[in-house]
């Protein structure tokens, strides 16, 4: 495996800190998808908190710009290493946390609003650079399991009706900023969408949800089953969102009553 020679030193460093139980590299280097832009998604299990006067100890070593502690999303520190100026995220989490949430997703089968999967896609598709105990190779396996199909009728059922079937939904929200000219709304909208639409498309293809990025792309590569002229109708959704065309309506109408045939095909048809 061809990891850069400083992350490597990094996650060396790490793993001698007592608080550290695992590490592991995941993203695009993991999968082998990774391009030029791509950068090193370093993903540190320990069991109590790393003193951020170590991590910046061990960061200053191997980067020539480091954010510490960035929250806002998970606990996490950001920059670039000098060797090559390539993007680094190393994001700290604790085991029992991604248990849980792996637990309430694969064994519970409860779905999100859009992306319900990518933690456990992240989690499997990791590759493991550090095990201390042998935990993290413990919990691969144990969630290396099939698709739910529990799961997958309970990832439709809670972002189906969003899409237009009840007075929530996004449709009528987009429809209503339109309306109002607020332009911003239509685009969050629109946003909130696609994320429990692709949500659905991949629950269909019992594929884990890959995340944000290149969905288009990941779709075509692994020939997902999906409606008739999807990508069209995408593409023309975003094309109206951005001149805030009130044709972007029909462009959805259009989608959700294609999927509608593919989720009949599949059996999993839902009426609300």
């Amino acid at each position: 495996m061809n990891i850069n020679a400083n992350v490597r030193s990094l996650v060396n460093d790490f793993s001698k800190l007592k608080e550290v139980d695992g590490i592991l590299l995941s993203g695009s280097h993991a999968t082998k998808t990774n391009d030029k832009d791509s950068d090193y998604d370093i993903y540190i299990y320990n069991s109590k908190e790393i003193p951020l006067e170590t991590r910046k100890i061990i960061t200053d070593k191997y980067c020539s710009y480091m954010e510490l502690n960035n929250t806002f999303w998970e606990t996490e520190d950001d920059g670039f290493l000098k060797e090559g100026n390539i993007p680094v995220e190393i994001i700290y989490r604790d085991l029992a946390w991604i248990d849980g949430l792996l637990n309430r997703i694969l064994v519970k089968c409860e779905a999100d609003i859009g992306y319900t999967t990518c933690f456990w896609a992240n989690f499997i598709n990791s590759i493991i650079l550090y095990d201390k105990n042998g935990d993290l190779d413990k919990l691969q396996k144990k969630y290396k399991i099939g698709y739910p199909y529990e799961l997958k009728q309970n990832i439709i059922k809670k972002n189906y009706p969003l899409l237009k079937l009840q007075m929530p939904s996004y449709y009528y929200q987009i429809e209503k900023a339109l309306n109002r000219d607020d332009f911003i709304s239509v685009n969050h909208r629109v946003a909130a969408l696609f994320a429990s639409y692709f949500d659905i498309i991949f629950a269909v293809n019992e594929m884990l949800h890959p995340g944000e990025k290149k969905i288009l792309k990941i779709i075509k590569d692994n020939n997902l089953k999906v409606q008739t002229d999807m990508e069209i109708n995408v593409n023309n959704i975003l094309k109206y969102t951005a001149s805030n065309n009130v044709a972007i309506l029909l462009e959805i109408d259009l989608l959700i009553g294609k999927l509608d045939i593919l989720l009949k095909n599949e059996g999993l048809a839902y009426g609300g």
